[in-house]
């Protein structure tokens, strides 16, 4: 039952996003980047993957953004109510409710991205929207790939 429960913290955490840490130093192999470094590089990897022009992109990402904070702070609701369940047993009882508010936190994320197309639509194509998508899951990918790359390149380093 935990290994589920586990399962499903680290899918609804990986599926919304990954959230930046600042630099814990300047040496750049060690630091990781900012929230604004992980902002900037989404937005210039979408903004070129979905062509989106200046005024387009000056228009959009404000939207996006406001999104991403969203689903970030519905996430981290759902977190909180997992952490003051760690370390304690969980009944059935208990897990099926912890599951079940974990798919009403995925439904209130699917309503709002819903509604959030709307408002995107009013700033830029369809056709875009649907581009920007794509490149968001890529860039998602990409830096998941580039994270464990720099992972096994520390514990390399470190033998």
């Amino acid at each position: 039952m935990r290994q589920l429960l586990f399962s499903f913290i680290m899918l609804f955490t990986l599926s919304t996003g990954i959230q930046a840490q600042s630099p814990k130093n300047g040496n750049k192999e060690n630091r990781r980047f900012s929230h604004e470094e992980f902002q900037a590089k989404q937005k210039e990897y979408i903004a070129k993957y979905a062509d989106l022009t200046t005024e387009e992109t000056e228009k959009f990402f404000p939207i996006f953004f406001e999104l991403q904070k969203e689903k970030w702070n519905i996430n981290r609701d759902a977190r909180k109510k997992v952490r003051m369940k760690r370390g304690q047993q969980c009944t059935d009882e208990q897990c099926q409710q912890l599951i079940n508010e974990f798919a009403d936190a995925k439904i209130k994320i699917a309503e709002l991205e819903k509604e959030y197309i709307q408002k995107y639509l009013k700033v830029i194509p369809a056709k875009k929207i649907m581009a920007v998508q794509r490149a968001e899951d890529m860039f998602q990918r990409d830096m998941l790939k580039r994270m464990s790359r720099e992972r096994d390149n520390k514990s390399n380093k470190n033998r």
